[in-house]
């Protein structure tokens, strides 16, 4: 399911995510588990908390990466 569907609060582990250079240097890779902060409406970004962090992510390109549910 890509990264933009899921709520706030929910944990979850990436599983795909698109080549991208700046993602690489968040720290952002296959395998990190994310939480969801908050989706911003109107198609704005989504944010996600890493490592102490948050880090906001476009839409487009939330919806390429693709990442499951921590159960």
């Amino acid at each position: 399911m890509s990264l933009y569907k899921f709520n706030k609060k929910e944990n979850c582990i990436i599983d795909e995510l698109p080549t991208n250079d700046l993602l690489l240097a968040l720290g952002l890779r296959k395998g990190v588990t994310v939480s969801v902060l908050t989706r911003q409406p109107f198609g704005g970004p989504i944010v996600v908390k890493m490592n102490n962090r948050s880090i906001a992510i476009d839409k487009n390109v939330a919806e390429q990466i693709m990442a499951r549910l921590v159960s």
